[in-house]
């Protein structure tokens, strides 16, 4: 009998794809939770002080400041006196 020697066979490492857990999915959750948060908070705060100003465009700006987040939030404190009627 011939004894040839066949070669060991190669274990490749086996590659992690999975679904995030345990931290990992604590840390995408609450990136998650505090980009639909906040834009929802500060859209509430406009569409009040609009609504308290006697705004006809109060739901348009809170619609913008929860789609348009950092621009429509600048762009409305900087308007917001003239925005209705009257100031609070």
């Amino acid at each position: 009998m011939s004894s040839a020697a066949q070669p060991d066979a190669v274990s490749l490492p086996v590659l992690q794809a999975a679904v995030p857990g345990g931290i990992e999915l604590l840390i995408v959750l609450f990136i998650a939770g505090l980009s639909l948060i906040v834009p929802l908070a500060v859209s509430v705060l406009i569409y009040r002080d609009a609504t308290g100003r006697g705004s006809r465009h109060a739901l348009a700006w809170a619609v913008g400041a929860f789609l348009g987040s950092l621009v429509v939030w600048v762009l409305y404190y900087v308007v917001r006196d003239e925005v209705g009627g009257h100031s609070r």
